[in-house]
């Protein structure tokens, strides 16, 4: 288990490419880290996180966002050597730097969703755009009076994006995305679905980032106002036909969001799956939760996690279809944690795992038993700290440790392992799982990239773009 800085494993012998546990604006020292044969040109300076590794195709899919037009680019890295369980991507063209059509001004974008066929960037009210400051306007800004946009498009056709408004609202982590098959075999009228946190406001950015908080805007959206909250939400993308202005019976609604709403009313943020199962139906999504307060007031500049939850959204969106709950601002469960921890229902679809009283937890990630029986069949890896140990005016002395406690994911009521680390893992750093096989046959680095190459390609680049 890696600390402060999450990896991807790219390929069944590829490279671990690092992803920050913030955004940061890459170097040219990222830039070439990240360049190797198989980019043609080095990815341009920008912001860039959380990439998603196809778990059939072994693709590396990213995107990365400017301050400039088109404001948002993406790009799919094919394997450096194909995995045995490798499918055959449907297209082998290479995608770097395509731009996303229909971005409208610089964003701060976290991360973004992916399905076996179709990719999602949001295009949220958080902007993050240097160039407010000559306008004497914050970096960051959230604006309540705007709409959330998601682009839904086919994996290779960046540029074939449609858009679906709804909301305001903030997302940093999607929990998984998804494609339903055809209902209809004469519209062809698929769905694309997502899984993500969706926060009400941008409170918990400003706090957590120990920013001003910004000045209070009267909300005039024509939205309804939502309480603050963040929960895990289903999204449901019709990809009807097209509009066609040329065709007067084309329908002009086309791009309609089908269902929105929250799983559970309790707060939910990290989301962690089987990896195997992320990009298509997965069943069991885990997460991290807080009792009898708010994200926002919980995390502050401190992420203190007092409960791990287990839920069943297979069962949960079934429900919520079969007797559909108000569209954005209802939810299908309606307990809070209390009561999910008062159950007796050895089939409830949350399970809630309760930290002692004064131990907190950080995000936590799922690791599946090898050859294991359910997809739930597993551990949950979370890094936990005792804050007894905490001195009267609440510094944390230096003899102070955490623990990596590990946890059945099927029933998560057992821990059945506690590892005692030699100091403490300080709030809010997380980390990726590999196995003992995995790094075993990792590729030297020397064979994956050629960082003078990549110096090259980035000296070329500013010397063009200093002419220019």
């Amino acid at each position: 288990m890696l600390t402060g800085v999450a990896f991807l494993r790219h390929g069944e012998k590829g490279i671990v490419r690092p992803q920050f546990v913030n955004q940061y604006v890459l170097t040219d020292v990222f830039i070439a880290s990240m360049t190797s044969p198989l980019l043609e040109t080095p990815i341009l300076p920008s912001i860039a996180t959380l990439p998603r590794v196809d778990p059939r195709t072994s693709e590396l899919l990213l995107y990365h966002s400017t301050f400039a037009p088109p404001y948002v680019q993406y790009s799919i890295i094919a394997p450096s050597q194909k995995s045995k369980s490798a499918v055959t991507p449907a297209s082998e063209r290479k995608i770097h730097n395509a731009p996303v059509a229909g971005m409208r001004s610089p964003k701060m974008m976290h991360d973004f969703g992916v399905s076996s066929t179709h990719t999602i960037i949001m295009d949220l009210p958080l902007s993050l755009d240097p160039l407010n400051l000559a306008k004497n306007k914050p970096v960051v800004e959230y604006d309540p009076n705007s709409v959330s946009r998601f682009g839904v498009f086919p994996r290779y056709q960046p540029h074939d994006v449609r858009w679906f408004e709804t909301n305001p609202c903030c997302i940093f982590h999607t929990a998984n995305s998804w494609n339903s098959p055809v209902q209809d075999p004469l519209s062809k009228q698929g769905t694309v679905n997502m899984l993500a946190c969706r926060l009400t406001s941008a409170s918990l950015v400003f706090s957590a980032g120990d920013l001003a908080a910004p000045v209070p805007i009267s909300a005039t959206s024509k939205y309804e106002k939502e309480e603050e909250q963040c929960r895990l939400y289903y999204f449901e993308f019709q990809l009807g036909p097209q509009y066609d202005p040329d065709n007067s019976g084309s329908n002009k609604h086309s791009n309609v969001i089908l269902n929105q709403w929250a799983l559970s009313a309790i707060p939910f943020e990290f989301p962690s799956l089987s990896e195997s199962h992320s990009m298509s139906a997965a069943k069991f999504i885990y997460g991290c939760s807080v009792e009898g307060t708010s994200f926002g007031a919980a995390l502050g500049r401190a992420v203190k996690i007092d409960s791990l939850v287990k839920v069943d959204v297979e069962r949960l969106i079934e429900k919520g279809k079969a007797k559909p709950p108000t569209q954005i601002a209802g939810c299908v469960d309606e307990r809070g944690i209390s009561e999910i921890l008062a159950s007796e229902d050895l089939n409830d679809p949350i399970r809630v795992f309760k930290l002692p009283l004064g131990w907190y937890a950080q995000e936590s990630r799922f690791v599946p038993r090898s050859n294991g029986n359910s997809e739930d069949d597993g551990w949950l890896l979370a890094y936990v700290f005792d804050e007894s140990q905490l001195k009267a005016d609440g510094e944390c002395p230096e003899t102070s440790r955490s623990e990596l406690w590990v946890i059945d994911a099927k029933s998560m009521t057992d821990v059945v392992a506690r590892v005692y680390l030699p100091q403490r893992v300080p709030y809010g750093l997380h980390g990726n799982w590999f196995s003992e096989d995995q790094i075993l046959n990792q590729r030297p680095a020397t064979q994956s990239r050629s960082i003078p190459r990549a110096i090259q390609q980035i000296t070329s680049f500013t010397n063009v773009a200093t002419q220019a």
